[in-house]
């Protein structure tokens, strides 16, 4: 198993090359406010989208609102969301992809 730690900001797709084929991930729509997380807690904090697609094959994709610590599983990779953030570039989020086997 292996993980890569990446900084994504708004507006910006980037690829990951792992195990199971090339990995996009982007990310835009930020939002502050209120949300509840995997466990039905009410949170504040903010959140955005996250579009995940697998390079080669277009009609494997997926999109998801996200907030820190959300986990989502994606054809054999796992994407933990560290953090979701500014600096001043721009908002951004911070995942961490773990490529589950193959690797």
């Amino acid at each position: 198993m292996s993980s890569a730690t990446l900084v994504i900001h708004d507006g910006v797709m980037i690829n990951h090359r792992g195990g199971h084929g090339v990995l996009g991930i982007g990310t835009g729509n930020f939002q502050g406010g209120k949300y509840s997380d995997e466990n039905g807690t009410e949170k504040r904090g903010a959140t955005a989208g996250l579009w995940l697609v697998l390079g080669g094959k277009p009609d494997v994709n997926a999109f998801d609102r996200v907030y820190p610590e959300k986990a989502i599983d994606f054809e054999g990779y796992q994407i933990l969301v560290r953090a979701v953030g500014s600096d001043r570039r721009s908002m951004y989020i911070k995942v961490e992809v773990v490529d589950g086997k193959g690797t």
